[in-house]
């Protein structure tokens, strides 16, 4: 390998050298010679390879580039975040040609002259953030956008402000890349961030308006767990607590590290929302709303922050109602109702624009007369042409983050922890299912689940209810908030490559144990204060084991309902009255309350419900059916079924079927739940 002639000694920030595994100075080329024909050269983080980029989204072997007879080519080697050529991600090995961009993480390199080698600081001096003619369409005919402009070089804190739907927070997803203009174009440090999102969605942080941090970890958990989401897996535990040191310096948070988020001020915690982003190093940062709700000391805080991000060298973007701090911006987007500009420029200079400095004033007249105010804006600031949007090049890809595996460990880690941390929710948790099996204890039936004399027959068939309510209650109102409470933490950490499969089965998976868990000790408490069937169960051989994982099967698709109830609600204060409405349908629907069985149209309802099937595999275990005969009047000395069900035949095809009802019940319901997540961030 030959280094170019501009290699030299840089000094990298501390904790970009120590991931390089260097505590002092190191070698960084600035250019890398293609290898004779038939070697090869390695790129990658750490200091053993030939050309080190000391990015924390780089692998530690990332790349590596060929001679062919075809000509120079370069090649990914599986690296996390996967490996860009003119802004798309390359899943083989590929040709380059003079001028091709190749970007690995948050760097770029580029082909000159047959050398592989990092753009001149000049070419990117004063790209930053350029936003031309943007313009949103949608349902056909609503425009939310019309022909927004803005430039803000590297080092600048803007704000987005305006009246109540003038599009201030579309014109930040738009700019993130979260949506896709109509026409216009969002270019980044020169590169369309449309076009080319694959390779520019990591040097792009978003801020959401709602807090995207789990309040019952601490600081330093919040972002451990992040960082093992959004960073290479190939980077060791104390590489990512360095990165994560750093940015809680930056941000003034390091003596809150080990503190609960939700014992931290509203400021704090938006500023550890900031760091979840700050973990990738993006050069562009877009916050929506950060002081909503905020006192006014609170609010200067914030503003303060984003500022010193600004002068990191940050290009960073801020959507605001408040008004009060917009001295320390460098420039305002002051947006009319409908999306149209009304203002661009200096805090200062809005008074020679508008004719007065006072905001409450503007924004009168820009909410009453937006039309005018755009005008007006026009008129001294001609817009340019509008162009159609350019489409990504081919399909988009996934964001190139963790694998599957990973993903599925670091959610079913952190959700663990959450049950844990949440003291009051762990307390309910575990004392519930202590009252529900306490309760079958109180059930007038002197002979527990066996035969009873004709005046107690109704007491086998109101312990068995009890139980399969009682599994239907506890494993519902496990998952019941799960979903709707961390619903903007998932939307973002999906927008950075959590996949919905691996964040949906590590949650199943938790919760599965923690359902076994609570069903295990009610069934416990309830097989060890009454009497047990005499008979044999089923399939397994001792009637009480058999009950319990017929119970546990149920308490564990019961979780999935809950779930399911959570994917649907809208809002935590809709939860209750979903629970409550489905538990009771559970418990008419389980055949317990009354005679199912040969009601046309009832009893093919009730198969959709876990409690039918449930209860059906307890009432085979225990011979259901003849447990409740009584004498049969009409023929002395011999007794009738007055609770015939097919389904609680004590066979063990009865047993196999309820429990197979279960299983694909539970399949359906948790792709239920999958889909229904897909589409909340689709």
């Amino acid at each position: 390998m030959q280094a170019g002639p501009n290699t030299e000694v840089e000094r990298v920030p501390p904790h970009l050298r120590a991931l390089a595994g260097n505590t002092g100075l190191y070698k960084v080329p600035e250019s890398l010679r293609p290898p004779v024909q038939g070697g090869a050269v390695s790129i990658g983080r750490t200091p053993e390879n030939d050309l080190v980029v000391p990015d924390m989204l780089v692998s530690r072997h990332h790349a590596r580039l060929l001679t062919t007879p075809a000509g120079v080519v370069i090649e990914d080697l599986h690296s996390a975040n996967g490996t860009q050529v003119n802004g798309r991600r390359i899943g083989s090995p590929t040709k380059l040609s003079e001028g091709d961009l190749v970007t690995l993480g948050n760097s770029d390199l580029v082909l000159r002259e047959g050398v592989l080698q990092r753009p001149q600081p000049q070419a990117l001096a004063g790209a930053g953030l350029m936003v031309r003619a943007l313009g949103l369409t949608v349902d056909g005919d609503k425009t939310l956008l019309r022909g927004v402009e803005l430039n803000a070089a590297p080092g600048t804190l803007t704000a987005i402000i305006g009246p109540s739907g003038a599009g201030k927070s579309t014109v930040a997803r738009v700019v993130a890349g979260a949506a896709s203009p109509t026409v216009g174009l969002v270019e980044f440090e020169g590169r369309d961030v449309h076009r080319d999102f694959d390779a520019m969605r990591s040097r792009i942080g978003m801020v959401p308006q709602d807090d995207v941090l789990h309040r019952q970890l601490t600081v330093r958990q919040a972002l451990r767990y992040a960082a093992e989401l959004r960073l290479p897996p190939d980077m060791s535990k104390a590489d990512r607590d360095l990165v994560i040191d750093g940015v809680l310096d930056e941000l003034q948070l390091t003596e809150h590290a080990d503190t609960r988020v939700d014992k931290l001020s509203g400021g704090q915690r938006k500023r550890a929302s900031v760091a979840m982003e700050l973990l990738t190093g993006p050069s562009l940062l877009i916050l929506d709303e950060p002081t909503s709700g905020l006192d006014p000391a609170l609010d200067k805080q914030v503003m303060q922050t984003l500022r010193n991000l600004a002068n990191a060298g940050r290009v960073v973007v801020v959507v605001t109602h408040s008004l009060t701090h917009l001295d320390m911006c460098d420039q305002v987007l002051l947006l009319a109702p409908g999306g149209r500009t009304a203002y661009c420029g200096t805090p200062a200079g809005v008074r020679t624009a508008m004719g007065t400095s006072d905001w409450a004033e503007i924004f009168d007249y820009v909410a009453k007369q937006p039309e005018a105010a755009a005008q007006r804006y026009q008129a001294a600031n001609p817009p340019t042409q509008a162009q159609p949007a350019i489409a990504p090049h081919g399909t988009p890809l996934p964001a190139p983050k963790t694998s599957w595996v990973r993903q599925l460990s670091v959610v079913a880690r952190r959700q663990f922890r959450l049950i844990l941390a949440d003291r009051g929710y762990l307390a309910f948790l575990a004392l519930l299912p202590f009252v529900l099996g306490g309760i079958t204890l109180i059930v007038p039936a002197t002979n527990g689940l066996r035969k009873a004399p004709s005046d107690s027959t109704s007491g086998p068939m109101i312990i068995l209810v009890l139980l399969v309510i009682g599994a239907c209650f506890m494993g519902a109102a496990l998952t019941a908030r799960d979903l709707v409470g961390e619903r903007p933490i998932y939307r973002r950490e999906h927008a950075v490559g959590l996949r919905p499969g691996a964040y949906l089965t590590a949650k199943t998976l938790v919760y599965f144990v923690a359902a076994v868990v609570q069903a295990a000790v009610m069934v416990g408490i309830a097989i060890a204060g009454i009497k047990q069937p005499e008979i044999q169960g089923d399939v397994i051989s001792s009637a009480p084991v058999e009950l319990l994982v017929a119970i546990c099967v149920l308490a564990c698709v019961s979780t999935l309902v809950g779930l399911l109830i959570s994917a649907l609600a809208r809002s935590n204060e809709q939860i209750m009255p979903m629970l409550v409405v489905v538990v009771m349908l559970q418990l008419v629907m389980s055949g317990g309350l009354f005679g199912i069985a040969g009601r046309m149209v009832l009893e093919q309802v009730s198969w959709i419900f876990p409690s039918r099937w449930g209860f059906a595999a307890i009432a085979s275990t225990v011979d259901l059916q003849h447990v409740t005969m009584v004498p049969d009047p009409q023929s002395p000395g011999d007794w009738k079924i007055v609770n015939h069900d097919p389904l609680w035949n004590h066979t063990r095809g009865a047993w196999l079927e309820a429990i197979g009802a279960l299983a694909l019940i539970g399949l359906v319901l948790w792709v239920g739940v999958w889909a229904r997540i897909r589409r909340r961030v689709g």
